[in-house]
């Protein structure tokens, strides 16, 4: 299984773990003789099942990204975590850019504190940093086989 394959199953058990749960709550409480329409043993059952199975994905997929390499020789749990905090980075500067937009009905009375062009050129040069780093991830994702 490529990695990639690993990382759709895991995004699949956990929305699988999310509908049990879902299923769970409306039959765990019901009106004295009643039953309930799903069996809340199985549906436990059900859910304990894709937990475990999670579980295995997840050091599968962690394991795999620890032992594969970039192009750059870094392992890809590197990689991810520079994605993730250039994703964070650009979220904030994103806002920051927003909060710096002075309106035309204080425009003589008010200056910026901070370039908002240079505001926009990192964050150009970040956007570009995510994406390619999201590349190289994406590509070596569907490449790579799922460690054991």
């Amino acid at each position: 299984m490529k990695l990639a394959e690993a990382l759709l199953l895991r995004a699949d058990l956990q929305k699988k773990v999310d509908q049990l749960t879902n299923r769970l709550k409306p039959v765990m409480i019901v009106q004295a003789g009643k039953i309930p329409q799903e069996d809340p043993v199985k549906l436990m059952a059900q859910l304990r099942n894709s937990i475990k199975k999670l579980e295995e994905i997840i050091v599968k997929i962690n394991k795999t990204n620890i032992l594969t390499a970039l192009p750059d020789g870094r392992p890809i749990m590197e990689g991810l975590a520079q994605r993730d905090s250039l994703k964070t980075l650009i979220a904030q500067l994103r806002i920051l850019r927003l909060s710096a937009q002075i309106p035309s009905y204080n425009a003589n009375s008010m200056q910026n504190t901070i370039q908002v062009k240079d505001l926009q050129v990192e964050l150009d040069q970040t956007g570009r940093a995510f994406r390619e780093i999201d590349t190289q991830i994406q590509e070596i994702n569907w490449t790579t086989e799922l460690k054991d």
